[in-house]
């Protein structure tokens, strides 16, 4: 099987990225397109090493699927089995002594928050009055799911496109990412 090589000079051009508070608001495009959020690798720089063995230790999620009284329904365990650094790991961490590079870590962990599966994804005919419903309303995903962790540990990621694609897009990345707090899963 070949591979195709392709470079995508403009992959990220079009992705609007910012931490889920209100601040960030007037940042969001107010255009219809898809959107999730992520639970954010953000860690105090001074304690570096013990915030990431506390998120280690409390954050791991399953997704199980169960059937009851022939109804199909998931449900989402957050009593998943903690996991633990490598000693090698606690020792690289402890390592970064520096104010400079502990900054420089922290920045990389929280832009590399999106490698892991997205929390939510969704569509909004306007991406900033969904956002702020997100986080103002009852029915928003704080309202929901906000007491797993704080606010400021959730990065938001829009995507605006032309509404008459961007329903299907939704749907069709639910059913590729299974995020954890969707309840439609296509």
């Amino acid at each position: 099987m070949a591979i195709e090589e392709t470079i995508h000079d403009d992959f990220f051009e079009n992705f609007i990225v910012a931490t889920a508070t209100i601040s960030a608001f007037y940042d969001i495009p107010d255009k219809p397109g898809i959107y999730a959020f992520y639970h954010a690798f953000d860690f105090a720089e001074n304690n570096l090493l013990e915030d990431i063995n506390d998120r280690i230790s409390k954050t791991v999620f399953k997704t199980k699927f169960q059937e009851d009284n022939y109804r199909k329904k998931f449900i989402i365990d957050i009593c998943g089995e903690p996991v633990t650094l490598s000693d090698n790991m606690h020792n690289f961490i402890k390592s970064i002594s520096m104010p400079k590079d502990r900054r420089n870590l922290k920045k990389l962990l929280l832009t590399c928050s999106i490698l892991q599966c997205p929390d939510y994804i969704g569509y909004a005919s306007s991406l900033q009055a969904r956002f702020k419903q997100h986080l103002e309303n009852d029915n928003g995903f704080f309202g929901k799911y906000g007491n797993f962790r704080s606010q400021d540990e959730f990065l938001f990621i829009c995507f605006p496109c032309s509404g008459n694609i961007a329903r299907e897009l939704e749907s069709l990345l639910i059913q590729l990412c299974k995020p954890k707090f969707n309840t439609q899963r296509s």
